[in-house]
């Protein structure tokens, strides 16, 4: 066996790693102690040069002289402190030592520093995880190779100069910049991320696809523009700091196991508005792979420039490059497919100048990408760059407009949208300009959007009101959409969270008791928290779920399914708290009962049911008919064995006391293992009175009725359902939805129109209001008699 001393001795001038746990690790995988292997081993992991590999198995194999001392200092992250220390260089037999004048730096392994295993390549060195000894703290090391050129050497210093300047949350920070003698960069240490690229996230979500497997939280599109914005914050830091990334692209981008996001890579990186940098002798247009950093006069990576970077006009280059590769990405992130996608490095150039992008599709054909975020993308990508954003910061906002529903910059909404977006924001002073200065072009407004006779929009007074009306009932509408919204972003949750739940292992022990709907009927049994104080029509308990069973299915057989959905219980009573918007950590035990006993939530009721024939239910009850069955209820056929999300036609919920219940509207969505085997159906659930009170009634206005219509022009509930009691039948089957009784507005809505009618229906006149809702395609019809249209 080789003296591990010795070994140390002879590499330590060539590698910083740490010689005696790479020999390890070589024993082990090879199973061999030949030294010409490990210097070829060593070689392959890029932990010494390939030039330097003859010397030093020569040398290991008959011996050499006597190493040569040489200084080294190092200096903190920041550039402002040093400190200096020694090590060893040992030159081969046949070889030379290592000089400070020479063009190739001498080198040492800092005693504060040691190396572990090789955790990455990139074009300017060779990343290890390290650890800094005194501070026992684990870090990546950046290494520069030994025969780097005096170029590679400047960019080297100046991206962990950069780096360490840049003081943000989604940069990764430096910790310590190790020099030689001369002053030449050996390499630098930073935050170690444990975690995968944004270029793996990506994959995994088209490999999801690909596999027809559900797309977990981690992989959502609300995640992956999430983790966007947290790049789009560091890079717009870094444009106020007057420094251009110039290489950015999903491979550069770490996301940590907690979803913190940095922006990594910074080795092309300068001054906005710096003079011409001295480059490498190169082609204009390097050959190889376009996802790989160029570096010559094109500076970056092909599939992520600008049309300026790719076509070498370095001295044009601002912010503005950077904000169009960020637009790119943006494109990758919506449609998981690349936006500039060649056969070859050179093909990709030449469309990377052109500012051509393929079709913004979805690599999965029915995924719909909303058009607010193509308005984005296209004017983030725009070919001019005086066209695209003013800047990255704003680019961000526009995303987190899109997110909020708001409308965007990069497509102003037209017509009825831009009429209740905008001035519902600011509605006085939107009315007294529209109204006040220009009358005639607020008749005109109401003329386009509800085309009325020319007599009736020409009265000022009559316009203000048309118009305040329409405000008011959009301003609603958004106030629907934004419930159904928050309702399917609960459904997302409780879906990840059950197949998690479903495909893990069954848990070995529990917080709390699993109750089936028999325990809920025995007093003896039943949770203790089990009360009638409460606006539910029936007791309930606020902290525990109930378990109920299909006729036929033995209690014994499904067990292990039933312990593992038992871990779901948190969830549930969380979902149901963050759904009225509150924060549950922050708030004490009674609170959280309050909220969830006088459902202040949109949520009524949320559960989790399997093929055989479970029923998870939260809130705990016990309501549940005899002899249920859910696997016949209309909310769990709907989705039984089908992928994607569904909203139901309203039902009478067999939960039912003796005066029976009121309607139902269910939103569910089928569970999936990763192999793709059909798990069961989550569903959320909010009552038809709930729905009305919150969201149905128009606020200061005496209405003669309102409505939700679907797309096909069916009425689906309407004002009058609320506090209605059916009797239940047992099966929880969707009603059979008729058409809306008023034909003017079905014949709108099958169309797809939006606006406003005045007709004649029992018996009398009445102005009717419709208004899309985006997140079901239903429509909000509001009826208000014309003659109380001032009384608000």
């Amino acid at each position: 066996m080789a003296d591990v001393e010795e070994l140390r001795r002879v590499f330590e001038a060539h590698t910083q790693a740490d010689v005696t746990l790479v020999y390890k690790r070589f024993r082990e995988a090879t199973k061999s102690e030949d030294l010409g292997q490990f210097v070829e081993y060593m070689v392959a992991q890029g932990l010494i040069a390939p030039d330097a590999a003859s010397n030093l198995a020569a040398e290991l194999r008959f011996g050499a002289g006597e190493p040569t001392v040489v200084e080294s200092k190092r200096t903190t992250g920041s550039g402002s402190g040093s400190g200096s220390g020694s090590g060893a260089a040992q030159s081969g037999g046949s070889g030379t030592s290592p000089d400070a004048n020479t063009s190739t730096p001498s080198r040492r392994r800092s005693t504060s520093l040691r190396l572990l295993d090789v955790i990455g390549r990139g074009g300017m060195g060779v990343v290890f995880r390290g650890e800094q000894v005194e501070l026992g703290r684990q870090v990546a090391f950046k290494q520069l190779p030994v025969d780097s050129s005096a170029t590679t050497r400047e960019r080297f210093l100046r991206e962990a100069r950069i780096t360490a300047q840049l003081d943000h949350p989604n940069i990764v920070p430096v910790h310590l910049l190790e020099l030689s003698a001369d002053g030449a960069p050996v390499g630098y240490a930073m935050k170690l991320v444990e975690g995968k690229t944004l270029r793996t996230l990506i994959s995994e979500a088209v490999e999801a696809y690909e596999r027809n497997a559900p797309i977990d939280a981690e992989h959502s599109l609300a995640t992956r523009l999430d983790h966007f914005l947290k790049i789009c914050d560091a890079i717009a830091f870094a444009h106020d700091r007057g420094i251009l990334h110039r290489d950015l692209k999903p491979a550069n981008f770490m996301i940590g196991k907690f979803g913190e996001v940095y922006v990594m890579d910074w080795g092309v990186a300068r001054p906005i508005g710096s003079e011409r940098e001295r480059v490498e002798p190169s082609v204009r247009r390097v050959p190889g792979a376009p996802d790989l950093t160029q570096v010559g006069d094109v500076v970056g990576s092909p599939s992520y420039m600008s049309p300026e970077q790719a076509d070498a006009r370095n001295d044009e280059l601002d912010a503005r490059a950077d904000q169009y590769a960020l637009g790119l990405i943006l494109f990758e992130l919506v449609s998981l497919r690349r936006a500039i996608d060649g056969e070859s490095t050179i093909e990709v150039f030449n469309l990377a100048i052109r500012g051509n992008t393929v079709p913004l599709e979805h690599v999965a054909k029915s995924e719909r990408i909303p058009s607010e975020l193509r308005a984005i993308i296209r004017k983030a990508t725009a070919f001019e760059p005086a066209n695209r954003y003013s800047s990255v910061t704003a680019l961000a906002d526009d995303v987190r407009r899109h997110m909020r529903g708001e409308a965007i910059r990069a497509r102003p909404d037209s017509g009825f949208a831009k009429l209740w977006r905008v001035m519902n924001r600011h509605r006085r002073a939107t009315l007294v300009a529209i109204l006040g200065v220009l009358a005639v072009a607020a008749v005109t407004v109401t003329w386009s959007l509800y085309r009325k006779t020319a007599s009736e929009l020409a009265e000022r007074r009559r316009g203000e009101e048309l118009t305040q009306l329409t405000i008011d009932v959009a301003t609603q509408a958004h106030e629907l959409d934004t419930d159904f919204q928050q309702m399917e972003v609960a459904l997302e949750g409780l879906r990840s969270a059950a197949e998690w739940a479903l495909t893990g292992p069954e848990p070995a022990t529990l917080d709390a008791p699993i109750y089936f709907d028999t325990d809920f009927a025995d007093p003896a049994k039943r949770p203790r928290d089990f009360t009638d104080k409460t606006a539910y029509r029936w007791p309930v308990s606020p902290g525990d779920t109930v378990v109920g069973v299909a006729p036929g299915t033995d209690r014994a057989a499904v067990l292990p399914s039933v312990r593992k959905l038992a871990q779901l219980r948190r969830h549930f009573r969380d979902m149901f708290i963050s759904m009225a918007r509150k924060e549950p950590t922050a708030l004490s035990a009674a609170e959280q009962d309050d909220i969830l006993l006088n459902r202040l939530g949109i949520l009524d009721y949320a559960y989790v049911d399997l093929p055989t024939g479970v029923h998870y239910m939260y809130p705990g009850m016990a309501a549940l008919p005899e002899g249920y069955d859910v696997r016949t209820a209309g909310f769990y056929t709907m989705s039984a064995n089908k992928r994607g999300r569904r909203w139901g036609s309203p039902y009478i919920d067999s939960t039912t006391d003796e005066r029976g219940d009121d309607l139902v509207l269910p939103c569910t969505q089928g569970l999936w293992s990763p192999s793709g085997e059909f798990l069961g159906v989550a569903g959320v659930e909010i009552t038809v009175t709930k729905l009305v009170e919150r969201g149905l009634v128009l606020p200061g206005r005496e209405t003669l009725r309102t409505s939700l219509v679907d797309g096909s022009g069916k009425k689906v509930i309407d004002s009058r359902d609320a506090g209605k009691r059916f009797q239940a039948s047992g099966k929880d089957e969707g009603l059979v939805l008729n058409d809306f009784d008023i034909p003017e507005v079905v014949e709108a809505v099958r169309s797809g129109a939006e606006g406003m009618q005045e007709v004649e229906h029992d018996g009398r006149r009445r102005l009717v209001v419709f208004v899309r809702l985006a997140v079901l395609g239903w429509y909000y019809v509001v009826e208000v008699d014309p003659k109380t249209l001032g009384n608000h």
